[in-house]
């Protein structure tokens, strides 16, 4: 049966529950940039050494050429299925369905990977540091409960209080952010702008050697400042939810500005703050991030620090799960998933069969692939249980663990942002507008220049993610690459055995259609 044409159930989400602050919150605390400046900026820089805030600035610049992309199709496009009704709008039902599988899957091992590398290596390490108290090698497992499950129930319960938590959270980070870093950077003797240069310190060239290059090394480290806004586009799937779909659109643009300016300036103070001659042990360290911001502002500012990537963590949770959910039930009430993800909780009215997949999906994938890639090292899977949390091996094998679920994270990122770029393209190529004046020049640099552009970055990243193949980057490429062959081997399933239910993928809802078609919407 279909549960929504169950009297038992409500029909739709519940409307007008988020406005334009709420849903910049909502992106904000999806990208989480606090959480993001104690892992992937030690990620990054652990290819791409003193060019990590170059690194950040071309992820950001690339990103705000998706504002682009994003801004013309939510002007179009309004709902649950977020970029899989912006891709329906487009292309029609093999590439919509393709993107509704791919953007809760990245979406969902993005989660999986908080309370492995948080709790699992930044946590005991903060805690190590401060008050000299070693921790066990199983502490991330219980945090699966933190990170995944309270979150989603947050979720369920319903959009307002996830907006009212999230709103206040995410706005809070930011501040905090910025004046840390502001701090960080006056105060840092080695303030320079050669790092914004890949050849600006000839001395240092020997550290990217391994990867063939500066440039291949500032690559790299693309690989983890693009991985820093995973949850960008986080507001689309709230569409339904908006007072009005302007709301998702402004979200789009000043959320990814705002939290792309402050994480290159984190990403600058943290650089400069631990001193550029040092930057080898940058990433030796579990938490170089919070030792800094220790060094310039004492205890207080490096606890205040690690409580807040604790809380943007938690709060990116929240937001990260709730998107995917948001797109499975879209698909279910679309016929493309079982009916099951179409269920609509009865006293929340939120979609709680999609939300408590998406839960269940992450904490597997977190015990899963950690356990997997610890045996493929060769490291006895009970090391990572019983052993202790600052142990050399545990700290390798969890960060490896998070390397392999973020890059497949940003592989589905990519993926999916090619299409929507495909997408922008391909449906302004179809409408055959007719512009005058200004417009004229402005039409083809917004639709087509911007898109391309931001195209061609993708393609680069991902050419250096598997050129010369780096453990375990390639491998989650790859991994990404088989689950692209599944999704597509579905869509065309489905169009073959249910052409009827196929067609209107991602076109059940529209916001905007239905605005304009009843005169609420110029």
């Amino acid at each position: 049966m279909d549960n929504n044409k169950s009297k038992d159930f409500p029909k739709t989400l519940r409307r007008g529950q988020v406005g334009t602050f709420g849903a910049i919150a909502e992106e904000i605390s999806a990208m989480a940039p606090a959480c993001d400046s104690i892992a992937f900026v030690v990620a990054s820089a652990a290819f791409a050494f003193f060019l990590t805030p170059l690194s950040f600035i071309i992820a950001t610049m690339t990103m705000f050429l998706e504002v682009n992309t994003l801004y013309h199709l939510s002007k179009r496009h309004a709902s649950a299925g977020g970029y899989y009704g912006y891709v329906a709008t487009a292309f029609g039902p093999i590439p919509a369905i393709f993107s509704g599988l791919m953007y809760p899957f990245y979406q969902i091992v993005s989660t999986a990977a908080i309370p492995v590398f948080v709790a699992g290596v930044v946590l005991p390490g903060v805690v190590q540091y401060f008050i000299h108290v070693g921790m066990p090698a199983w502490i991330w497992l219980p945090f699966i409960l933190v990170f995944i499950i309270v979150p989603i129930i947050i979720a369920i319960v319903g959009i307002r209080p996830q907006m009212k938590y999230i709103r206040v959270a995410a706005f809070f980070e930011i501040i905090f952010l910025i004046v840390l870093s502001t701090i960080i950077i006056i105060k840092a003797p080695d303030n320079t702008v050669n790092v914004f240069n890949p050849y600006g310190f000839p001395q240092y060239r020997s550290w990217f050697s391994a990867e063939g290059g500066p440039i291949a090394g500032l690559g790299l480290g693309m690989v983890f400042g693009l991985t820093s806004f995973i949850g960008y586009g986080g507001s689309a799937p709230l569409g339904e939810e908006a007072t009005h779909p302007k709301a998702i659109t402004r979200s789009l643009v000043f959320g990814l500005l705002i939290t792309g300016i402050t994480l290159t300036e984190v990403s600058y103070a943290q650089i400069v703050g631990w001193g550029i001659p040092l930057m080898q042990s940058f990433t030796s360290s579990a938490i170089p991030g919070v030792i800094t911001a220790t060094l310039y502002t004492g205890a207080v500012g490096g606890i205040m620090f690690s409580l807040v990537a604790f809380n943007s963590a938690f709060s990116d949770s929240v937001a990260m799960q709730s998107n995917g959910g948001r797109v499975y039930y879209a698909m279910g009430r679309d016929y493309i998933l079982p009916q099951f993800f179409s269920k609509i909780h009865k006293k929340y009215q939120t979609p709680s069969n999609a939300l408590i997949f998406v839960a269940t999906m992450a904490s597997i994938l977190a015990v899963g692939v950690t356990f997997l890639v610890t045996y493929g090292a060769g490291i006895p899977v009970k090391d990572i249980i019983s052993g202790n949390a600052d142990s050399s091996v545990v700290v390798t094998a969890l960060t490896d663990s998070f390397d392999l679920l973020t890059t497949l994270a940003l592989g589905g990122l990519i993926i999916t942002h090619i299409l929507l770029n495909t997408s922008v393209m391909t449906m302004f190529y179809r409408l055959k507008e007719k512009h005058t004046g200004i417009k004229k020049i402005i039409h083809p640099i917004e639709h087509y220049v911007f898109p391309s552009i931001a195209t061609v970055i993708f393609i680069f990243v991902l050419y250096e993610s598997v050129v010369p193949p780096v453990y375990p980057i390639t491998d989650g490429i790859v991994i990404i690459a088989l689950y692209s062959i599944f999704a597509i081997g579905y869509s065309l399933y489905l169009k073959k055995t249910k052409p009827d239910k196929a067609k209107n993928a991602g076109l059940t809802v529209n916001l905007v259609a239905e605005e304009k078609l009843s005169g609420g919407s110029k």
